[in-house]
């Protein structure tokens, strides 16, 4: 007989993630996940393995129980040492308080500021105007020690002062150090990182170039409040029901919701909202009812996290669709555990394993055939295995572990929105931070207002809404974009300032919006480490999908990959181009044209479509694309040699050398080596190239001149002046 391994977690009350850590480390049984099958002899030995263990815990138990007034005379002693330790550690947090408190002050003195809400302590005193404080930006390096040594962190451009003051030592040092290698800077100099990691290593130091951080919207404006540990509790999922048309997608939510609902009032129950929350052993969970899976994949484009598991709903009279595959592409790219329910199985011609099988073909495999996807056989007309279903959903939820404080002010997700033509705007919202009231001052993105009015799923008037609980409000003084995160203010003026700043950003993103396109992405390489092209792969039939597919993953090197999102049989739809907004990929067709509405999608959110009735042109076209994308190689070439016959020290200038081109050309942008006695004591460029007393773009064998080194004055009489120029080589793949 085979045990699951949640059901032995279960009987021994540990939680599922700890118990597969324990399974693993302390008892030497490897299972894919907590949903795995275990056969007698191992529940035997995990059931052995406990046993010891409690019988273990007794034991170290019982010398507690033997305490004498003769031990008692060591208590004092190691309480006192006990005392010392926790005054030790106050006083490192006073320090610790302290100093940060110093850095705080430090940083209201800087140039560069950023808007911020205003925090205020205390109560509000009559006619005080709450408004934005200023904060700064953090300018200078950060420092942190990792394995006793000291690393410096900076964004932008690295001063030498900022450089020197993170390292504790005196700008001065530094600048001697610099000039003893010929080379002159002053306290706001700028250090190239390749300087600042050469000069961190003689004072036994790391420096480290950070990448520069886009703010989400609650960051930028603060209002995303850090949680303490002691104020998350354990939050219901929310779950999202995708699949194909007919399948039983609408069915199988209501057959739930009928039978679970939270109030157990089942049939009092109006649907208000596109959300429910339904009860399972005391333990709630929050299904999404979206308008599809484009409209899932649309709040996924504005940075919606919305839901934490995904029911991929399969007719097992029908198998895999067109809109199954599509409907898994769109939970691949939001990244969220999928579970597979294989409904209509009350049906004569209901064929489940044909449906395992064909999901395997797109990476769904079952945990009884060594996966890890959970798949639920239920029948939504005759309501069966929903229990198990919902079972299955609270257990992958315990992995997920998902928590959140309900106690600060509200940030929920605008679901949906219309202009009701009674009551005005009206947004559906599902909360994931804090606890949302009445009389709460909202923003979301380009809208306001005031929470007048708050309805439950079940359409009931109440007070507030909590922590994944959906609501509908009423009070915003226009209708939100769906997908906007909403967050509670401290007031109307607060509220203004943001709603100005996020309409001025977003028209700014709206003209400078990225093009995905085959170029866009190529170039793109020049400023990020992209190495994956994404695709949507779409042909007239079936058996062109699989040859298109496999002559585009042939593409694929060590350095460069094709990664093909979705690829099925059909036109190209709305849904595809949302999809490729959403995932930044390219759309393929082969024999088969956008419709309409997608052309205009496309056009709005700049995805490129590249269609063609020729197999070998669309590969020439990704191959194209993916040698761009190549590192490139770069290939020195030489350009000639000056000899320095004369040197001259000029005052605030430096050393000036007079020289005689000797071989080949020198250009004044030529990168430039020093050999002294055939050995290369300093590599950069030239400051200066002169013929006389006019500056010269090249000097040639033969010809006489003046030239000055950047960075470096350390030039001496016989040395020698090497010129070269570093050539970009375009790779391919073959």
């Amino acid at each position: 007989m085979k045990t699951r391994v949640h059901e032995l977690a279960k009987k021994h009350a540990i939680k599922n993630k700890e118990f597969l850590e324990i399974l693993k480390k302390d008892i030497g049984i490897s299972v894919t996940s907590h949903l795995s099958n275990l056969d007698e002899d191992q529940v035997k030995e995990i059931d052995s393995y406990f046993s010891k263990m409690n019988m273990l815990k007794v034991a170290d138990a019982e010398p507690a129980k033997q305490y004498n007034k003769k031990d008692k005379k060591d208590e004092k002693p190691i309480r006192k040492i006990i005392d010392e330790e926790e005054e030790d550690d106050e006083d490192i947090l006073e320090s610790s308080h302290s100093q940060k408190s110093k850095k705080s002050k430090q940083q209201k003195n800087k140039k560069n500021f950023s808007l911020e809400e205003g925090k205020h302590k205390g109560k509000k005193k009559k006619g005080r105007r709450t408004d934005f404080v200023l904060k700064t930006v953090e300018t200078t390096p950060d420092v942190v020690e990792e394995d006793g040594v000291k690393i410096i962190k900076f964004r932008g451009e690295l001063t030498l002062g900022d450089f020197a003051e993170k390292l504790g030592i005196n700008s001065s040092e530094i600048i001697k150090k610099l000039f003893l290698k010929g080379q002159i800077l002053t306290i706001n100099s700028t250090l190239s990182l390749e300087m600042a990691e050469e000069l961190a290593m003689d004072y036994d130091a790391l420096v480290e170039e950070e990448e520069e951080v886009q703010l989400e919207f609650g960051e930028k404006f603060a209002l995303e409040i850090e949680d303490k540990s002691s104020d998350l509790i354990e939050r219901p999922p929310v779950i999202t029901i995708m699949g194909h048309v007919d399948h039983g997608k609408t069915s199988l939510l209501d057959a739930i919701r009928t039978t679970n609902v939270v109030s157990g009032e089942a049939g009092g129950i109006t649907q208000k909202i596109g959300a429910y929350q339904v009860e399972r052993e005391g333990k709630k969970i929050t299904f999404v009812d979206t308008p599809g899976h484009e409209a899932f994949t649309d709040m996924r484009a504005r940075g919606a996290q919305v839901t934490d598991i995904a029911i991929l709903v399969v007719a097992a009279d029908d198998g895999v669709m067109p809109q199954t595959v599509e409907a898994l592409s769109h939970a691949k790219v939001a990244k969220v555990p999928v579970i597979v329910a294989v409904n209509k199985i009350d049906k004569p011609e209901a064929n489940p394993m044909k449906v395992k099988q064909e999901l395997m073909e797109h990476g769904l495999v079952s945990v009884e055939w060594g996966g890890d996807v959970e798949f639920v056989e239920v029948s939504a007309k005759q309501r069966l295995n929903l229990d198990t279903l919902l079972d299955t959903i609270l257990i992958t939820a315990e992995i997920l572990e998902l928590k959140a404080n309900p106690k600060k002010r509200a940030k929920a997700v605008v679901m949906e929105s219309k202009l009701d033509p009674k009551i005005g705007p009206v947004a559906n919202i599902l909360v994931q931070e804090g606890t949302l009231k009445i009389g709460d001052v909202i923003v979301a993105g380009e809208v306001q207002g005031k929470v007048k009015a708050l309805l439950n799923d079940r359409g009931e008037r109440v007070k507030s809404v909590t922590v994944s609980q959906p609501a509908e409000v009423i009070g915003f003084n226009n209708v939100p974009n769906a997908g906007d995160t909403m967050y509670v203010i401290q007031n109307e003026q607060h509220a203004k300032r943001i709603v100005e700043e996020v309409r001025k950003e977003r028209k700014i993103q709206e003209t400078t919006k990225k093009t995905i396109s085959l170029e866009a992405l190529s170039a793109q390489l020049e400023h990020e480490n992209l190495k994956e092209l994404n695709l949507i792969l779409r042909a007239d039939s079936k058996g062109s999908v699989d040859a298109l597919k496999d002559s585009l993953l042939k593409l694929s090197n060590d350095e460069v990959a094709v990664n093909i999102i979705q690829a099925a049989s059909g036109a190209i739809t709305e849904s595809d181009i949302k999809l490729a907004e959403t995932a930044g990929a390219i759309i393929i067709g082969y024999n088969v044209r956008p419709t309409t509405k997608a052309i205009k999608e496309a056009e709005a959110s700049k995805v490129e479509i590249r269609t063609s009735s020729i197999i070998y042109h669309i590969t020439e076209d990704i191959e194209k694309a993916l040698s761009g994308m190549l590192e490139p190689e770069f290939k020195e070439n030489y350009l000639g040699r000056i000899e320095i016959k004369k040197v001259f020290k000029v005052s605030k200038v430096g050393n000036i050398a007079g020289c005689v081109v000797v071989d080949g050309r020198v250009r004044n942008d030529s990168n430039i080596r020093i050999l002294r006695d055939s050995i290369v004591v300093y590599e950069g460029k030239l400051s200066s190239l002169k013929r006389f007393k006019d500056d010269a773009k090249e000097v040639v064998v033969g010809q006489e001149c003046g030239l000055g080194v950047e960075n470096f004055n350390d030039i001496k009489e016989g040395d020698i002046v090497e010129a070269f120029e570093m050539i970009e080589v375009k790779r391919t793949l073959k």
